[in-house]
Order: C-alpha cells, then structure tokens, then sequence
C-alpha cells in the first residue's frame, strides 16, 4: 500500500492504485482523536479506527470501530518500550484459522529497521522512519513501513500475513501514529533549528 501525506491526512492505495483509505489529522480539534481511519478515500467515510497520543506519555490508545459508537471500540494500549523510540508494543486478538486458538492474543513489536523495506529490498538510507513489526514470541516479521523523502509521500506499507481486516486496520492505524508522531517531531526540530543571526 502506497500512503501519501497531506496537511489534514494521508490517502492509502493499494499498489495498483485504488484508493482503500483516509487518515484524517486532527491538531487541536477537542473531542476527536489525533488520528481517524476511513473505510475509503474520504473523511466523510465511515471511520474504522482510531488513534490517540496520550497527554505526557509516548504511549498510544488504539482503538478499532468508531468512536461515535463507543461501546462497539475494541481499545488497546501501544506502549514505548525504549527511550529511542525505536520499539512500541501492542497486543490484540488474532482470529485465524492456521492459529491454533482461535481469537487468541498475540503481541507485537514495531521496531526500527534498516535490514529490511517493502518486497524484501534495502531501506532508504536518507530517511529513520523505516519500520518492521514482528510477532513478539516468534520474532517472524509481520509487516513492514518503508519511508520516503519524495515530497507529498510518506512511503509504503506491506502486510505480509493474512491475519484479518482487523489486524491490517490495527497494523495501519499503529504505523501511522508512529509516522505521525516522528513527522511532528522532526517538524518542530526543523522550526527551532531555524533562525538565527
């Protein structure tokens, strides 16, 4: 899947260009959370999940379902598990048939890479915000992020499992908050390193 940034959002298409998501942005807006996952190119769709940075931490509450109908949101906790931000944890619940126990939860680990891109080829070097995500207790690679510097384009995501919509919606909306995250970051870095005189 290609992501391509904008302002307000990223649009998600697959790798023959249909689109298949919106990730709505929200700043500052009260009550709405930081990131909104769309069933289709619009932020008018229906949102399937949702992101929310908490307040004095580097952690995350991930939530699938919308949010306008609280009580159908499964929510889960993405914690940073180093000081480099190089390592964030979450669990969920995997339905699928070669699992053995069905519905059965599975920790995962997005971790920093420059091993590994997209259809196994190297990672920018240009760029940190590569990533893989790996099943904690097998350490088999799940997925993995490949970043790019090509302006309006955030970079490509690769599900390598069939794990359910669920998992590649959790899979998505986790990835785009570390992006998200990382993109603010080295923004507000840029902007204090500028002036001068």
């Amino acid at each position: 899947m290609f992501l391509s940034h904008f302002s307000t959002g990223t649009d998600i298409k697959s790798a023959d260009g249909m689109p298949l998501f919106y990730a709505d942005i929200s700043l500052f807006t009260r009550n709405k959370p930081d990131l909104s996952l769309h069933a289709s190119a619009s932020n008018q769709a229906q949102i399937v999940a949702v992101s929310n940075s908490l307040q004095l931490s580097s952690d995350y509450k991930l939530g699938l379902g919308d949010p306008g109908n609280m009580s159908s949101v499964q929510w889960e906790d993405m914690t940073k598990e180093n000081i480099h931000n190089s390592r964030y944890r979450f669990e969920m619940a995997v339905p699928n048939e070669r699992i053995q126990l069905a519905g059965a939860r599975r920790s995962f680990v997005w971790k920093r890479t420059r091993s590994i891109g997209v259809g196994g080829s190297a990672t920018s070097k240009w760029t940190t915000q590569n990533y893989k995500l790996v099943d904690e207790r097998s350490g088999q690679v799940l997925a993995v992020f490949s970043g790019t510097r090509k302006p309006g384009k955030c970079g490509t995501i690769q599900i390598r499992v069939e794990y359910g919509e669920e998992c590649d919606r959790m899979v998505l909306i986790s990835c785009l908050s570390l992006y998200e995250k990382a993109r603010r970051r080295n923004h507000l870095g840029a902007a204090g390193g500028g002036g001068g005189g």
